[in-house]
């Protein structure tokens, strides 16, 4: 593994993170109060955006899926870690 892979590995998470937050929180702003009568708007969303992701992982396999899933939660855990350690190390050294 290179420091390249990790790099691009990086932008991508956050390139699609940030696609699907500002996506999903646009749709939501712009639907009127009523567009899903007796559901739940946020949730209607996720489904319709897993019946797009379907075919895409489907075809990958689910043998990929789970991979990418522990790759992303790892990535998530890991991040989460060293910014806390980083926050940490930073309120010692002001005081």
């Amino acid at each position: 593994m290179s420091y390249e892979n990790a790099h691009a590995l990086t932008v991508t998470v956050l390139r699609i993170g940030v696609m699907l937050s500002e996506l999903l929180g646009n749709l939501l702003d712009e639907l009127s109060d009523d567009a899903f009568p007796g559901e739940d708007p946020a949730e209607v969303l996720i489904e319709m955006l897993t019946g797009t992701i379907t075919p895409v992982a489907s075809a990958a396999g689910a043998g990929s899926v789970n991979e990418t899933i522990a790759l992303l939660e790892a990535v998530g855990d890991r991040v989460l870690t060293e910014m806390r350690a980083a926050v940490e190390l930073a309120r010692r050294a002001s005081n």
